[in-house]
C-alpha cells in the first residue's frame, strides 16, 4: 500500500472510569416506571458491575 500516503496518528491518554455505583439509581429507576421490584434484578446488576470492571482492566492491561 504504498500508494496510500500515511495519515498521522494522534495520541489520547487513557480515561479510568473509577468507583461508581449505580445500582441504586437502577433500582430506583424500575421501582419507579416498571413498578417492579428492583431486588428481583440483583444478579444482572452484579453481572454489568463486574463486567464494567474487567472492560476497565482489559483496557489498561493492554496499553497500560
Amino acid at each position: 500500500m504504498e500508494a496510500v500516503p500515511a495519515c498521522p496518528m494522534i495520541w489520547l491518554d487513557l480515561k479510568e472510569a473509577g468507583d461508581f455505583h449505580f445500582q441504586p439509581a437502577v433500582k430506583k429507576f424500575v421501582l419507579k416506571n416498571y413498578g417492579e421490584n428492583p431486588e428481583a434484578y440483583n444478579e444482572e446488576l452484579k453481572k454489568l458491575e463486574l463486567l464494567r470492571q474487567v472492560g476497565g482492566e482489559y483496557c489498561f492491561f493492554m496499553h497500560g
